[in-house]
Order: structure tokens, then sequence, then C-alpha cells
């Protein structure tokens, strides 16, 4: 049974609409918007359709309710405008990363439970659907125990691979089961496809800021990374890329497609299409990193780049690390025409992945209620990043900046230049309280004064009191 987007009820397209007309600058910061019976004949709705919609918004941190005069708008634009003016530079050059094994030594601290995991992009566990998870682990154990004792060897386990490709038709990408293999994690995802297109040596782009673990997989294959700069809002910049393909030998490009980690970017339908053209016309192939995609606070998942491919050069990773769980470490990668490759290199690493945990992921995905969940976990992570932001801008220095993501739970944070956040984290943690630092995001030391969290965690109990408490520190 194909899996396909859930339609939308009709108070999430009020809210939409509602939405669009807010970062259109229809309905400005600080204005309010029309009264719930004014919305309600606009619309042609239900006076509780609006009232579904407008706490839609305000869930999402678009407007803010003042009691006995309405909702009045808390969107904010400019921030992200002024955070892509302040990037700092960088040169196309390629570079073999370093210092990337410093990284090790700060994610392993990030371990013990007594800290608070600002630092690791990881949701707090009450965000994973366990009740589920446990009772798909007992009903596995009961009726396929036979089926646990043996391998699922390259591509995995037939019925889930047919599920994911499945998952992918919905996204509007054209593959079938035989197009998708199964992997550890995405890590491991993005570590084939980068050996089925690239050999030690070889130079490859990278979106800056972008995620350490990228870094590390690109340390580990001994490639050249050049690192492009990325827009906030609309991702990797385009005449960069093609500058660097132009006076490079590129072999291939990498990206967190949908709410990039760190910055939370999102590239239109045809920024994406157009980065699809200029890579094609140099032939690069595109490795995608598309883990954030399901996470988009409006409820409209973007398509990934893989929904416009018509060469099979786009390799796809995934994995449900973000949303069911991460120590499930299931992953998927579809290839395209590299898939003979990566299944053949898949078998050599390590044989297959888990048996057990492909069918209690399989049996998740056809009878675990997934799309409700992922809606549940998108309004908690969407109220979050609006707190956060608030929060971080009455307790911080002046001149600190944000990224606005419309997906996804990390924030990107700017410190005046004066800060180094290294030393953040350091005396942090003797506050047991971790942070990414951002020199963990490049392969030099130019994002000193920028840091990322982690904003998938309870709000009252640990989230504003960590944020309070950083403001303290950087006071």
């Amino acid at each position: 049974m194909a899996i396909t987007t859930p339609q939308l009820h009709r108070y999430e397209e009020v809210a939409e609409q509602l939405m669009k007309l807010i970062q259109s600058g229809h309905y400005k910061a600080n204005e309010k918007i029309p009264g719930t019976r004014l919305l309600a004949e606009h619309y042609n709705v239900s006076v509780n359709t609006i009232l579904q919609a407008q706490k839609l918004l305000e869930n999402q941190g678009l407007i803010e309710a003042v009691p006995r005069s309405g909702f009045f708008v808390k969107w904010r634009s400019t921030p992200a405008q002024e955070l892509v003016k302040s990037q700092p530079k960088t040169s196309l050059k390629p570079t073999l990363i370093q210092r990337q094994r410093l990284a090790l030594d700060l994610i392993q601290s990030t371990g013990s439970k007594k800290l608070i995991q600002l630092g690791a992009a990881l949701p707090h566990e009450s965000y994973f659907p366990a009740q589920a998870l446990h009772r798909i682990a007992a009903k596995v154990a009961r009726t396929q125990a036979n089926g646990l004792l043996r391998y699922e060897v390259p591509p995995g386990l037939p019925s889930l691979c047919q599920a994911l490709a499945h998952r992918m038709t919905g996204y509007g990408c054209d593959v079938d089961a035989s197009d998708v293999l199964i992997t550890n994690g995405c890590h491991e995802s993005l570590s084939i496809a980068l050996k089925c297109v690239a050999d030690p040596g070889d130079v490859v782009l990278l979106e800056s800021p972008t995620y350490y673990g990228l870094l590390q997989a690109v340390d580990t294959l001994g490639l050249r990374a050049i690192e492009i700069p990325c827009h906030p809002e609309s991702g990797i910049d385009l005449k960069k890329v093609n500058d660097a393909c132009q006076k490079w030998d590129v072999k291939a490009c990498i990206v967190v497609s949908n709410f990039s980690n760190p910055l939370g970017s999102c590239p239109s339908t045809d920024e994406k299409q157009h980065l699809l053209s200029l890579l094609q016309k140099h032939n690069v192939p595109l490795v995608e990193d598309d883990i954030y995609g399901d996470l988009a606070f409006d409820g409209h998942r973007p398509s990934p780049y893989k929904s416009f491919d018509t060469t099979g050069e786009v390799l796809y990773c995934n994995s449900f690390s973000k949303s069911v769980s991460p120590g499930l470490r299931v992953g998927w990668l579809s290839p395209g025409r590299y898939i003979e490759k990566a299944s053949y290199l898949k078998f050599t690493q390590n044989i297959a992945s888990s048996s057990l945990n492909q069918m209690m992921l399989d049996e998740y995905l056809r009878n675990g209620n997934m799309d409700k969940h992922i809606r549940k976990i998108r309004r908690h992570y969407a109220a979050n990043i609006s707190q956060c932001i608030d929060l971080i801008k009455s307790n911080f220095p002046d001149g600190t900046r944000t990224s606005q993501p419309r997906g996804g739970f990390v924030l990107w944070i700017q410190l005046p230049e004066k800060f180094d956040t290294t030393v953040l984290y350091k005396n942090a943690l003797e506050h047991k309280i971790s942070i990414a630092p951002g020199f963990l995001f490049s392969s030099d030391q130019r994002f000193k004064n920028y840091f990322r969290i982690n904003c998938a965690l309870p709000w009252e109990t640990m989230l504003e009191p960590a944020i309070r408490l950083l403001g303290k520190i950087l006071s």
C-alpha cells in the first residue's frame, strides 16, 4: 500500500494561507490580524476552524494572543538577512579537513545524563514513540523469531525496502524497492554514497557552515573539500558552485537539502532544479542528506532533490534517527545509477544491518501511525524554536543573531565578534550544559563566535533554564 502525503485539514489550509500573508509582509510584525469572526467569514469556514488555525500558528510561533485584544504577528524576517550579511568569507580552494577529531571528544562529553544536551542534534527521548516501539518489538520477537536469526543481506529486508520506496514516492521521487539500500543510519548512507563517486584526494563541495558529521566523513575518506557559503533561507550559493566546478575537477556536491544543519535553510523548488541543472552541466553527482525533510513546521514536506533527478546522479540519504529512534540505526540510500556499487560496498563494510531493527521499522511504518507522530513532534519543535528565539533575544548580549528555521529543531546563533564559543562550550559544561561550538561546522576557525543548539528538548525543565543560564554565562 503506497504511502502518500496526508490530506490537509481545512484549518491547516487556512493556517497556511495566513502564514504566507505574514511571511510576505501583508501582516507585519506586532500588527493585529483580523478577528476570528471576520476570518471565518472571509474563508467561509466555521469559527472553530479559525480557532484551530490560530492555535496552529501560535504553536509555530507566528502569532501570539494578547488578552482581550486578539492575535498579533510575531514573525521576524530581518534577522536571517542580517545573519547572511555577517557570514565569514570563504575561499574556493580544496582543503583536507583537519581538527575534526576534536569533535569526538566534544560529542562524547554529551553522553552524560547529568548534562542538558543542547550540543547534540538529538531529540529528547520523550519525543520518540517509545510505547509503540516496545509493543512492536514484542510482536516481532513473538511472530518472526526465525527471521531474527538470519542476515538481511543487501539491499535489506524486502518489505522495508518496499515501504521506503512507497514513502519516497509520496515525496515525488520516481523509485521502487530495487532502488533502495538499507544502511546503519544516515551516516553510513553518506559514507557509501561518497565512496560510489569519489576516491581519496578527490575534490567535493560542501555547504558552509555544514553538519560536522559530513566533515568527519570527508576527513575519513581522505577527500578534499571546497566549502561553499550558504544563505540561511535559500541554501548553497549557486554562483560559487558554478565557479568551483569551472576551476576544479569536482567529483561530488554534498547538501543537507531541507532545513539544513545548522542553518535551517530550505531552497525553493526553482533553486533545487537550478542546482541540479548546474551540476549536470559539469557532470557532478549530488549526495543529498534529507534527514530533516519530514519536520516542516507548516506541515508541507519540501520536495527532495531526488524528486527532480532524471539522470540517476542524485544519491539520496535518509534515516528516522530524528523522528522515530536513533537507537534503531536504520537508514537508507537510494543511489540512482550507483545501486549495484553501493550494495557491494555495504556488503564489504559490514555484510548487513540488524534484522530485528529492520523488522521493527517495517512494522512501525505500516502500522505505527507514523504520520500522526510526525505531526505531533513538528508542533513541539516549532513552538520550541520560537520560544528559544524570543528568550535569546531578551537574555543574550546585544548584537546576537539567530537563524529563522521553518523546520527541523536546531538553531544557529551568532554572538558579537568578541566572543569565542569554544570558551563558551567549556564554561557551559561546568554548568552541566552542552553546546556545539562553531568551529565544528567548518574546516577552519571561521565560525568562532557562532554555536548551534538543539531545541528538541522539554521546554520548562530543560530548554528554558538552559537558555537563561547561557545568557548569564555570556554576561
